[in-house]
Parts: C-alpha cells; structure tokens; sequence
C-alpha cells in the first residue's frame, strides 16, 4: 500500500513538473512579446524624435496651410501609435506578471508533491528497517534456543 501511495505521489509529481514546463514555456512567451513591445516603442520614440526634428526644420524655413495639416494630422496619428503601444506594453506587463505568479504556484504544487514523496520514501524506510530488526531479533532468539 505504501509503493501505491508513492506511485500514486510520484505521478502527481510529474504531472505538476509538465504543468510547471507548461507555465514556464507561457512565461517565455509572454516575455518575449513584452521585448518585442519594448522594441517597436522604442522604434516609435525615436521616429517621432526624428519627425519632431523635421517638423521644427520645415516650420523654421515656413510651409504652407495644407502642408502644415498634413504634418499635425500625421503627428497626431503617430502620437496616437506611441501611446497605444505604451498602453500594449503595460498589458502585455501585466500579462508577464501574472504568468510568473502562475509558474510559481505550479512550482510551489510540484514541490509539495516532492516532499510527500520523501516523507512516505521516509517512513516506508523507517518501517522496513524495524521489520528488518524484529526478523534479526526473531533469528537470534531462534538461533540462541537451538544452541541451549
């Protein structure tokens, strides 16, 4: 009964190992777009830094009335882009943070199987060494009334 129990915890264990895979491989996942995020909103500052330059160079030298809508409706587009993705970043944010949250309870459910699994290892040991004992105690006690 006690290899039952301990086949029974050890499939468990590796159940919750393939759930912690699992997470883990999400976790990456969702840290990679969060780079990726991170990598396109640095793309989007530094085009609207470079935008920004343009603009002050085209206003400096004057532009004319169509000129100029069409550069603050496409400012305002690009202003728009940047804090979407700022706003796709926080999400995507959140999503990482949840997932390690996930990863560290599927770690937690998996180490507690472990240490099931070493307590039953544990006692199943303790009592095959007091059966053990008790046959050598019967054995001596048997050899010593033969030898009477």
């Amino acid at each position: 009964m006690a290899t039952q129990s301990t086949q029974t915890l050890t499939l468990l264990s590796q159940l919750a190992g393939d759930e912690v895979e699992a997470a883990m491989q999400a976790l990456a996942q969702a840290m990679k777009q969060l780079e990726q995020g991170r990598q396109q909103q640095t793309l989007l500052g530094q085009y609207q830094q470079e935008y920004q330059q343009q603009w002050q160079s085209v206003v400096q030298k004057g532009l004319k009335a169509d000129l100029y809508r069409n550069f603050q409706g496409f400012f305002s587009q690009l202003e728009t882009a940047v804090q979407s993705q700022n706003a796709q970043i926080e999400q995507l944010q959140a999503v990482v943070s949840h997932r390690q949250q996930i990863l560290q309870e599927k770690q937690r459910k998996q180490k507690s199987y472990e240490v099931l699994i070493s307590r039953a290892n544990t006692l199943h040991e303790k009592i095959e060494r007091k059966r053990d004992q008790k046959m050598m105690d019967e054995f001596a006690s048997r050899a010593k009334r033969t030898t009477m």
